[in-house]
C-alpha cells in the first residue's frame, strides 16, 4: 500500500489537515510501532492534543493504513501498514523493528474454531515476536 495522499484522505471521507499529514509522516518515518505520546513528540509544532491523534489513528486503522498492536509492556502502539489486504506483523524483541507478514495459514483452524464455538469469526489479529537478522548478527 502506498502512502495515503490528499486524494486518499478525501476518498476516505476525511478532510486533509496538517495534523493528519503530520501523523502519517511520523508513522512513515519509522519501522517501529509508536505510542500516541511518541507520535505526538515527533510531530512538528504546534502539536495537537492526544484525543485528536487518537481519533485520527482510529480513522487510519479503519482504512487499513495503520494497525494497533499491544506491546509487551501492555501499551497500545500503532504501526504503519503498507500491505493491502489481510496481514500480520512480526516484531523484533531486541530492537523493536516490525515488518508485515502477508501469509496467515490460519483459515482451516479458524473454521474449526468457528464450528466448535458457534461463533462467526469476523476478524483476527496475530502478532509474532522474534529476533531480526540485524540483532542476531550483533
Amino acid at each position: 500500500m502506498t502512502s495515503p495522499t490528499s486524494h486518499s484522505l478525501r476518498a476516505a471521507g476525511l478532510r486533509v489537515t496538517p495534523q493528519r499529514r503530520s501523523i502519517l509522516e511520523v508513522m512513515e518515518a519509522t519501522d517501529r510501532p509508536l505510542t500516541v505520546e511518541e507520535i505526538r513528540a515527533r510531530m512538528a509544532d504546534p502539536q495537537p492534543g492526544l484525543p485528536t491523534i487518537y481519533r485520527n489513528l482510529e480513522h487510519f486503522v479503519q482504512q487499513g493504513w495503520a494497525e494497533s498492536l499491544l506491546g509487551h509492556d501492555q501499551a497500545m502502539r500503532f504501526v504503519r501498514c503498507r500491505s493491502e489486504g489481510h496481514h500480520h506483523h512480526i516484531q523484533c524483541e531486541t530492537c523493536g523493528r516490525t515488518v508485515e507478514v502477508g501469509c496467515c495459514g490460519l483459515e482451516s483452524v479458524l473454521g474449526e474454531l468457528q464450528t466448535a464455538s458457534g461463533f462467526q469469526i469476523n476478524r483476527h489479529q496475530l502478532q509474532l515476536f522474534g529476533t531480526c537478522g540485524n540483532c542476531i548478527q550483533e
